[in-house]
C-alpha cells in the first residue's frame, strides 16, 4: 500500500476558525493554468459571436465591442504566464503568497491592481440591451429572443417584475444551489415581525399560521462595505424579502423588502402596496443582487468546492491508492484543490465581477457562514428540512414541479445514493468491517480535526450508513457541480444579467417613495464591464469541453473505476449511475442533451 504526497493547506486557523482547510497543490496548480489557459482559448469563438448592434449613449457598436473593448483581452493570460514561471521557479514564493494574499485588501499576489473588462464601462439605456451578453455562436440570441420582452418588462413594469421575481430564483439557480426560501415557522415570526413591524398585520400574522409566509433573508451582507473596482462601484445590499404563497397555485410573491449596506446603514423598507413603482423595481433588483452573490460564493463555492477539497486533501493524505474508499474518491478528486489556489492568486482576473473583490473578502464571507455549521448541513434534503420546504407546499403535479431547482439537485442527490449505498453493500460486508478499516478511521478523524479539515459534524465511522452517508454528501457535491456546465444552466437567463445581477453601481438606497425612471435604475445595474465580465464567467463554464467528461466518451462501461472488469458489482453500480446521469441530461436540455459536456471533476 502507497500513500501520495501529503498536500498541505494554508495557516488560516488563527483568523478564520470556521473555514475548511485550505489546501495547496502547486502542482496541480501548473496543470491548471495550463488547461485555463486552453478554456480561454475555447470560448473565443462564442465570444466573437457577440455580433448584435447596439447605441448607448449615442454610440452605435456591436456588443463584442462594448463588452471586450474590440480586441482579446491579454492581461489574465500575462497574469497566468507570471504565475506559471513563478511557480517553476520560485514555489516557495508561491506559498507565501498565498498565505499573505488572504491578509490584505487589493491588488494580486504579485503586486497588481489591473481588473479586466472593457476600458470605457457605461450604463445601459434600454433594458433590452442586457441582450448584449447573448452570443449568436451558438445561436443564444436567437434562443433569447422569445423571452426578451419579459425579462425587460422585469425593469420597466413593478407587477411584472413582481411576478417574475421567485420564478426566475426557483427555475434557473442550478448553479448556484439557490435553496433558499424559508418558511416563516411561529418560532421565527416573532423576529420578523420585529424586523417589518411599520407594515406588519394581522393578515401576516394568519399567512404564517397557514403556513404561507416566507422569506429570503440576505441579511449577511450588512457585513460587508461596497468596494470600488477599476473606479466603479460594486455594492450588495442587504436584503430580506418577505413573500406570501398563494395555496392554490403554490406561487411565491414578494411583498415587502428590507435593503441595507454596511453595517444597516441607509437601511429603507420597500413594499409593493406602498413603494413607488421605480422603488420597487430597485428593491427587487436589490434583492436578486444579494441572492446572487450568495449563490456565487455560497451556494456553489462553499458548498461544493470549499468543503469538497478539505475532505479530497484528508482522503489523499490518509488513503492509499488502492484503499476501496480512494479507488472510488480519486476519480473525482482532480482539479477542485489546485483550481482554489489559483483563484485566490489571480482574483482580480478570474472571479467574477462581485463586490466580494478580495480573497479576504470571501475568506471572511464563507468564515461567517460556516460558524455552527455541520457537514450534512449543506446536503439538500437537510437543508429543505432547516428552511421548512415541504414538497407538498411546491407542486401541482410532479414533485417540487413549482420549485425545479429543489426538483434537479434532489434528482442526482437520488443517483448519487443509489450508487453509493451498492457500492457500501459490495465492499463492506458488516457494520464491524466499517468499525475496522484503520485507514478509513484515520481519514474521518483527519477530516475533523481543527488542524487537518476542520470539517465539523462528521459521525463516528461504525457502521455502513454512517459511511454511506458521509460519502453521498461528498460525490454528490462533485457530482452536481456538473450542471453548471450545461449551455441551458447559463443560457439565456443568467447571461441576461439583470436576471442575476452580480453586483450593484451605486451604493445609495433610494427612497421607497422615489419615482425611479428605467434610466435612473439601470444606472444601478451592473454596467458593460461588469456584464464583459459575468460573460467570461459564464463563457468559461458552458462553452468550453470538460477536462475529463463525467460519462466517457468510449462509453459508460469503459474507464471504470475498480478492478475486476464489468462484472464487478461496483462498476455495475458506476455504469449505472452513468446512465442514470445521462438521463437527467436527456430531460434536462432534451434539445440537445450534452451528455459529455458534465464534468467528472469540479474543474472551475
Amino acid at each position: 500500500m502507497s500513500i501520495v504526497n501529503q498536500i498541505p493547506h494554508l495557516p488560516l486557523r488563527l483568523i478564520f476558525k470556521n473555514l475548511p482547510a485550505f489546501p495547496i497543490d502547486i502542482e496541480g496548480m501548473l496543470d491548471t493554468l495550463a488547461r485555463l489557459a486552453i478554456r480561454a482559448e475555447q470560448a473565443t469563438q462564442a465570444k466573437q459571436g457577440l455580433t448584435e448592434t447596439f447605441t448607448i449613449n449615442g454610440v452605435t457598436d456591436v456588443a463584442y465591442t462594448f463588452l471586450f473593448g474590440g480586441t482579446a483581452a491579454t492581461p489574465a493570460a500575462d497574469a497566468s504566464s507570471t504565475l506559471m514561471q513563478l511557480l517553476r521557479e520560485n514555489p516557495a514564493r508561491v506559498l507565501t503568497a498565498l498565505f499573505e494574499k488572504p491578509l490584505h485588501e487589493g491588488g494580486d499576489a504579485f503586486g497588481s491592481s489591473y481588473v479586466a473588462g472593457t476600458p470605457n464601462p457605461v450604463s445601459l439605456d434600454d433594458p433590452k440591451q442586457f441582450s448584449m451578453s447573448w452570443t449568436t455562436f451558438p445561436a443564444v440570441y436567437q434562443a433569447g429572443l422569445p423571452f426578451l420582452p419579459v425579462w425587460a418588462s422585469s425593469l420597466i413594469d413593478a407587477d411584472s417584475a413582481t411576478a417574475q421575481f421567485w420564478p426566475m430564483v426557483a427555475q434557473h439557480g442550478f448553479a448556484y444551489n439557490l435553496l433558499i426560501a424559508e418558511k416563516v415557522t411561529p418560532s421565527k415570526v416573532d423576529a420578523l415581525r420585529s424586523k417589518f413591524q411599520l407594515i406588519w398585520t394581522s393578515d401576516l400574522d394568519a399567512s404564517s399560521a397557514a403556513g404561507n409566509l416566507y422569506v429570503i433573508d440576505m441579511s449577511r451582507f450588512e457585513a460587508f462595505k461596497p468596494q470600488s473596482v477599476g473606479g466603479a462601484i460594486r455594492f450588495t445590499p442587504a436584503t430580506v424579502t418577505l413573500l406570501t404563497q398563494d395555496p392554490g397555485t403554490k406561487a411565491l410573491t414578494p411583498i415587502a423588502i428590507l435593503v441595507s449596506g454596511y453595517l444597516g446603514q441607509g437601511l429603507q423598507l420597500f413594499t409593493r402596496a406602498t413603494a413607488a413603482d421605480g422603488a420597487w423595481l430597485y428593491a427587487l433588483q436589490a434583492a436578486k443582487t444579494s441572492i446572487t452573490v450568495f449563490g456565487i460564493w455560497i451556494g456553489h463555492v462553499y458548498h461544493w468546492h470549499l468543503v469538497t477539497a478539505a475532505m479530497q486533501m484528508t482522503m489523499f493524505n490518509t488513503l492509499p491508492t488502492d484503499h476501496p474508499i480512494y479507488q472510488l474518491l480519486a476519480p473525482q478528486s482532480k482539479y477542485a484543490i489546485p483550481f482554489a489556489d489559483v483563484l485566490l492568486l489571480l482574483w482580480a482576473y478570474i472571479a467574477p465581477p462581485t463586490s466580494i473583490s478580495t480573497p479576504f473578502q470571501f475568506l471572511e464571507l464563507a468564515n461567517g457562514y460556516g460558524a455552527g455549521r455541520s457537514y450534512f448541513d449543506d446536503d439538500p434534503k437537510t437543508t429543505l428540512a432547516s428552511l421548512g420546504l415541504v414538497e407538498a407546499d411546491f407542486t401541482l403535479k410532479t414533485p417540487w414541479d413549482q420549485y425545479p431547482v429543489v426538483q434537479r439537485l434532489l434528482a442526482v442527490w437520488g443517483l448519487t445514493e443509489t450508487y453509493v449505498n451498492s457500492y457500501i453493500q459490495t465492499t463492506y460486508q458488516t457494520d464491524a468491517s466499517v468499525a475496522g478499516d484503520r485507514f478509513l478511521q484515520a481519514w474521518i478523524a483527519a477530516s475533523s480535526a481543527p488542524d487537518g479539515g476542520n470539517i465539523r459534524g462528521l459521525p463516528e465511522m461504525n457502521t455502513r450508513t454512517a459511511l454511506a452517508s458521509v460519502l453521498t454528501s461528498l460525490i454528490y457535491r462533485v457530482t452536481v457541480h456538473g450542471i453548471s456546465r450545461l449551455n441551458s444552466t447559463a443560457n439565456p437567463a443568467l447571461t441576461f444579467v439583470a436576471n442575476f445581477p452580480h453586483c450593484l453601481q451605486l451604493h445609495d438606497i433610494p427612497d421607497p417613495s422615489l419615482p425611479l425612471d428605467p434610466k435612473a435604475l439601470l444606472a444601478y445595474l451592473p454596467n458593460t464591464k461588469t456584464i464583459s465580465e459575468a460573460i467570461n464567467f459564464y463563457f468559461t463554464f458552458v462553452f468550453s469541453t470538460p477536462y475529463e467528461p463525467f460519462i466517457p466518451l468510449s462509453g459508460v462501461d469503459t474507464a471504470l473505476f475498480f478492478p475486476g472488469g464489468a462484472t464487478d458489482p461496483r462498476n455495475l453500480a458506476l455504469m449505472q449511475f452513468r446512465n442514470g446521469l445521462a438521463g437527467f441530461i436527456n430531460d434536462y436540455q432534451p434539445e440537445c442533451p450534452q451528455r459529455f459536456q458534465w464534468p467528472l471533476n469540479i474543474e472551475t
